[in-house]
This record gives structure tokens, C-alpha cells and sequence, in this order.
């Protein structure tokens, strides 16, 4: 199986990237590393034997990711980890977190969606959840007033992929 990862080079993105070149799926990478270092797929190579395709984008260039998919035609997931993720980072630069996080995201859902790809894996934050009123967090948690501009990029992302998987179950 064929499963395209964003962020793929990052902390999570990479752990998966092994989890499932180990399994000997097929791995489409995408990561413009930015927090990153392409040195990570090397690693993942030297450990699982499996070559990782990757390609060095920005998700907010549109016509860049859609040419990935139209290339790489057998994926049966995409799993998105791609985003800004420094809550004081997006204090100082909430423009530009709104612009990646949200941006990113519209375009990879669309093209999941242009390119027939029927599982969408989103990775959101338990920043989403604010600051609860009770430990530990679950998913029944009210989410309450996000504490930075990452937190709510993370939660605006969430409420796209719920309103998308409405109209493309």
C-alpha cells in the first residue's frame, strides 16, 4: 500500500514514516523542512532497507502539491502532520501561522479530494482543548478559547475537516 505523509520528516511524521516502511508500505514523502533535515530519510532507509520518495514542497503552493498527486496516482491515504507548531513562534507571527496551517491543510484536503484518496488522516493538538478544567484531556473535553494563534489554527484545521468529511464521508 501506498500512503502519502506531510510533515514527513518531522518528529512524528518520521516515527510513522519507519512504522510503516518496516510493514513494506510504500511511502510518498512531503516536507519542505523547514523543522527538518531530508537527513531523516536517510536514516529511515539505513534502518528499514526501503527507499523513501520524497519531495521538498511548500503545501500552501497549490499547483506543487496537486503535480505530487497527479504523479503519484496509487495513494490510499494521506496523513497530513505539515504545520507550524511553535505556540511562541505564532504569538509573534500569527499571520503567517494562519496562512501555513490553514492553507496547507485546504490544499491537501482538495487535492485528497480531486485525486480520489478516501482516508485523511488530520494530526491536531490537544492545544485545541485550551486550558481544560479537568486532567487528563480526552476527546469528550469542551474546547474552550485557544491560549495562542497556533491553538487556533489547530482548531479552525479540525472544524474544516469536519464540515469537508460531511459533504466527502
Amino acid at each position: 500500500m501506498q500512503y502519502l505523509i506531510t510533515g514527513a520528516a518531522g518528529f512524528i511524521g518520521s516515527f510513522l514514516c519507519h512504522k510503516l516502511a518496516k510493514d513494506g508500505n510504500k511511502i510518498i514523502a512531503i516536507d519542505n523542512f523547514s523543522n527538518s533535515s531530508e537527513v531523516t530519510f536517510e536514516r529511515i532507509e539505513a534502518i528499514t532497507g526501503q527507499k523513501i520518495k520524497n519531495y521538498c514542497i511548500d503545501l500552501c503552493n497549490k499547483d506543487d502539491f496537486f503535480s505530487i498527486l497527479e504523479k503519484e496516482k496509487n495513494c490510499i491515504g494521506v496523513i497530513h502532520f505539515a504545520a507550524l507548531k511553535s505556540v511562541p513562534d505564532s504569538v509573534h507571527n500569527p499571520i503567517e501561522y494562519y496562512r501555513n496551517n490553514i492553507d496547507s491543510l485546504i490544499n491537501v484536503l482538495e487535492a485528497s479530494i480531486d485525486y480520489g484518496v478516501k482516508t485523511f488522516v488530520f494530526s491536531s493538538s490537544c492545544s485545541v482543548y485550551g486550558n481544560p478544567d479537568t486532567l487528563p484531556v480526552t476527546e469528550d473535553t469542551p474546547i474552550k478559547e485557544a491560549e495562542s494563534p497556533y491553538a487556533r489554527t489547530k482548531q479552525i484545521c479540525e472544524q474544516i475537516c469536519f464540515d469537508v468529511a460531511k459533504r466527502h464521508p
